[in-house]
């Protein structure tokens, strides 16, 4: 019985000098690299359904819908004369992920007597542009039941590859190293 404790913290010693250390990098780069985005980066992002009420009190008002990459999509109650620009202060502006290449505007989307208008913008420049272009932008004034949709945008991530790539690597490496710790028995 004694010799078998000794066995056991021998292995325990080939364990510990041989594949601690593989599973320990595995351990701590796939917990590393699972954590979200926006709760290291402080980003508070509302997945749930909103309206949000900007509405006059003493005035004329409309709703409009803000679909996509914008920090507080939802349902806005605004004033009549909002533009463009207003709604997309409103909702705090546009996520790294938008795609201020094509913003659209579907405008008489519900009406079935009316043709639907598609707007197209492009703001691009403004955000991610390094020469800003100094011709004027279209702002429209919004219509009630306008819908504004915002796009993705990928953008290449380093980080994202790293995190596919080297749980597998370290999976392989550890799976080496205790093929060839067993071997060498």
């Amino acid at each position: 019985m004694f010799k078998n404790d000794i066995y056991i913290l021998k292995l325990d010693g080939v364990f510990m000098k041989h594949l601690f250390f593989p599973f320990f990098v595995l351990l701590v780069t796939t917990q590393v690299l699972a954590q979200n985005d926006d709760l290291i980066l402080g980003n508070i992002r509302n997945d749930n359904a909103a309206l949000y009420d900007l509405s006059d009190p003493l005035g004329i008002n409309m709703e409009v819908n803000l679909w996509g990459f914008v920090k507080f999509p939802g349902r806005y109650r605004v004033p009549i004369k909002t533009s463009f620009l207003d709604l997309m202060s409103y909702s705090g502006g546009p996520t790294d992920e938008s795609n201020l290449e094509e913003i659209r505007i579907l405008r008489n989307g519900n009406d079935p007597e009316k043709k639907p208008e598609i707007i197209k913008l492009n703001y691009n420049d403004l955000l991610w542009g390094e020469n800003v272009s100094t011709t004027q932008k279209l702002n429209p004034m919004l219509i009630p039941n306008d819908v504004v949709i915002v796009l993705q945008m990928r953008r290449y991530n380093f980080r994202e590859d790293v995190s596919f790539y080297l749980p597998i690597i370290t999976s392989l490496i550890s799976i080496t190293a205790l093929i060839i710790t067993l071997s060498n028995k």
